[in-house]
C-alpha cells in the first residue's frame, strides 16, 4: 500500500511502486513475472545444494573443528565453507561422492593411515608414527561416518606421535540395512573414515579419507 509523506508517496499502489530517489518522486512498474527457471540443470543444482546442506549437519562434529581456522579467516560459518567446498562432490548418478568429501583443509602435513580394523564393535585405526618437522603437539582427529543411518561420531583426538586411535561403534552401524534417510550416497554400505591433524594454533591438514566395509 502506498503511503503519503508530505508531497511524496512511497509503497505499492496497483501495479506501480512509488519511491523517493535523491529527493525526487519516482515510480516504477511491478514486474510481470519473476525469473524462476525450472530447467533440468537448475533443478539438479537445487537438489545437490539441499543434499550438501543436509550432509553438513550430519558431519558437523568434524567440520566445526576441521574448517574452524578457515571460518575465522573468511568471517563465515564452517557450514557455509563445507557447502562451498563440497558443492560439486557428486557422482554422474547424482549421489554424494563420499570419498571426495572435505571436512578439513589446511597446510599441516598429513600422516598416512596404515590400517583400520573392527573387533567386537571397536574400531582401531593406526597411522604413520613419524613426526614431521618436530610437531609433536599436533593432534590426530578421526570422524567415522555411517551413511546408512546418516550419522557420524568423532573419536577422542590423540597425539600425532601415538600412531593409534580407537572408537567404540554403535551395534546398528555394523548391521547392513536400508538407508533410513533420503540422501543418495555412494558406497552407502561402508563406514567412511575422515581424519585430519590439528596444531596447537588451530591450523589443520587436508582431509584424509578411507572407507571400511563392514
Amino acid at each position: 500500500m502506498a503511503r503519503k509523506q508530505g508531497d511524496s508517496e512511497s509503497g505499492k499502489l496497483g501495479n506501480k511502486i512509488y519511491y523517493t530517489w535523491h529527493g525526487r518522486q519516482c515510480e516504477r512498474s511491478m514486474p510481470t513475472s519473476v525469473a524462476n527457471p525450472q530447467t533440468e540443470a537448475q533443478q539438479a543444482y537445487r537438489s545437490n545444494f539441499a543434499m550438501v546442506s543436509k550432509l553438513s549437519s550430519y558431519m558437523k562434529e568434524a567440520h566445526l573443528i576441521g574448517l574452524h581456522w578457515h571460518a575465522i579467516r573468511e568471517h563465515n560459518s564452517t557450514y557455509a565453507i563445507f557447502r562451498n567446498l563440497n558443492k560439486d562432490c557428486f557422482t554422474p548418478d547424482g549421489e554424494i561422492n563420499l570419498p571426495r568429501v572435505i571436512v578439513s583443509r589446511g597446510s599441516v602435513e598429513q600422516v598416512e593411515i596404515t590400517s583400520a580394523t573392527i573387533d567386537n564393535g571397536a574400531l582401531t585405526v593406526t597411522f604413520d608414527t613419524r613426526v614431521y618437522g618436530g610437531k609433536t603437539t599436533d593432534e590426530f582427529y578421526l570422524f567415522v561416518y555411517c551413511p546408512v543411518l546418516c550419522t557420524g561420531r568423532l573419536a577422542t583426538p590423540v597425539p600425532r606421535s601415538s600412531g593409534l586411535v580407537t572408537a567404540i561403534l554403535p551395534p546398528e552401524w555394523l548391521q547392513p540395512t536400508e538407508p533410513t534417510q533420503a540422501i543418495p550416497q555412494s558406497d552407502s554400505h561402508a563406514l567412511h573414515l575422515y581424519s585430519f591433524l590439528r596444531s596447537t594454533r588451530g591450523r589443520t591438514s587436508d582431509t584424509i579419507h578411507i572407507s571400511l566395509h563392514v
